[in-house]
C-alpha cells in the first residue's frame, strides 16, 4: 500500500471516528432517543455509527439523495425534520421499516458541511411527540455544526502534513511520550464533545485546534485560510449582514419581522453551511468567501 492510499485509509477512519464519538455523546447526554449517523460516499450517506438503537435495523442503512428526509437534506443542504415520520406526506418513506421499527415518531436529519458541500449526516431520532423532542433541535443543530468544524479541519490537516512527517516532530520526546500526547488530544476532544455549555465548549474547541496544530506540526500563519465555495439562501445572507452590524438576534427579527426563533434557525444552517463555531467567526468566514461585503 503506497502512501497516498495509507493517508485516505487514515483520514477514512479518523472521519468515522468523529462520526462515532459524535453520535454516542448526542445519545448520551439525551438529545435523542436513536441517534445515528455515517459519511457521503458516492452520493449516499452510509450509517456508519448509531446510538439507542433496539433494533439492528439502522446500522446498515444507505441513504440515497433524493430519498427520505436525509436524502431532502443532502438535496437542500439544510437541516430537515418531520414532527410525524408515519404520516409525513412531503417524505419518499423509503426507510419506513427502519425508522418506524425503532419506534421513531419525530426525525431530525442535520447534514455536516464543508464549504456548502454536504459530507455527511447526522439524524435524531425522538419516540415522543414533537413538543417534547423540540427543545432538543437547536443543541444539535449546533453540535453538528462543530462536527463539521472537526471534519474539515481534519481534512486541511490531511492536505497540508504527509503522514510520514508526524513520527519526526517532538525530537525531545520517546515513542511512548508522543503517544502520550496524542492521548491527552483524544481525552480533550472526548471531554469537550460531552460539555453542554456553549461558552464553555467553544474554549475548550480553541484549545483543541491549538493542540490539533501542534501535533500535526501546522503552523496556521504558513497557510492561507481555504475559502469554501459557499452557497447562502438570500435570507441567510440578510441575517448574517445583520449580525456584522452587531445587532442581536431579538432586534434583527423586529426589522425583518421574523420571530427569533427564525432568525436562530437561519443563522444557525448558515453557520453550519461556513463550518463556523461561532456567529462572529461565520460573519467573518462569508465575508472570506465573499457572500458578505
Amino acid at each position: 500500500m503506497n502512501a497516498h492510499a495509507k493517508e485516505t485509509r487514515a483520514l477514512k477512519a479518523e472521519t468515522r471516528r468523529l462520526f462515532v464519538e459524535a453520535v454516542d455523546s448526542l445519545h448520551r447526554t439525551g438529545t435523542g432517543d436513536v441517534v445515528f449517523g455515517g459519511t457521503v460516499d458516492e452520493g449516499s450517506v452510509a450509517v456508519e455509527a448509531v446510538a439507542g438503537a433496539d433494533q439492528d435495523l439502522l446500522s446498515s442503512l444507505i441513504v440515497s439523495t433524493g430519498r427520505g428526509l436525509g436524502g431532502r437534506a443532502m438535496t437542500e443542504g439544510t437541516p430537515q425534520l418531520t414532527r410525524d415520520y408515519e404520516i409525513d406526506p412531503y417524505i419518499t418513506h423509503h426507510y419506513d421499516e427502519e425508522v418506524l421499527g425503532e419506534g421513531i415518531r419525530v426525525l431530525v436529519a442535520v447534514p455536516t458541511l464543508r464549504g456548502g458541500e454536504v459530507t455527511g449526516m447526522v439524524y435524531c431520532g425522538h419516540r415522543s411527540d414533537y413538543d417534547a423532542a423540540a427543545p432538543q433541535t437547536g443543541d444539535l443543530v449546533r453540535r453538528v455544526r462543530q462536527l463539521s468544524v472537526d471534519l474539515a479541519r481534519l481534512s486541511r490537516r490531511s492536505v497540508h502534513e504527509p503522514t510520514a512527517r508526524t513520527e519526526q516532530l517532538y525530537p525531545d520526546l520517546d515513542p511512548s511520550g508522543r503517544e502520550a500526547l496524542r492521548h491527552t488530544y483524544a481525552e480533550l476532544r472526548a471531554i469537550r464533545s460531552s460539555i453542554v455549555d456553549d461558552e464553555t465548549r467553544e474554549r475548550l474547541s480553541g484549545v483543541e485546534a491549538r493542540l490539533a496544530d501542534i501535533l500535526s506540526g501546522h503552523n496556521p500563519e504558513n497557510y492561507a485560510s481555504p475559502v469554501p465555495a459557499v452557497r447562502l439562501s438570500p435570507r441567510e445572507t440578510d441575517i448574517l449582514s445583520h449580525v456584522a452590524l452587531g445587532w442581536s438576534n431579538a432586534r434583527i427579527a423586529e426589522e425583518l419581522s421574523l420571530r427569533e426563533s427564525t432568525v436562530k434557525s437561519y443563522l444557525n444552517t448558515a453557520m453550519v453551511k461556513l463550518s463556523a463555531r461561532t456567529r462572529h467567526e461565520a460573519v467573518s468566514i462569508a465575508r472570506s468567501s465573499n457572500v458578505l461585503p
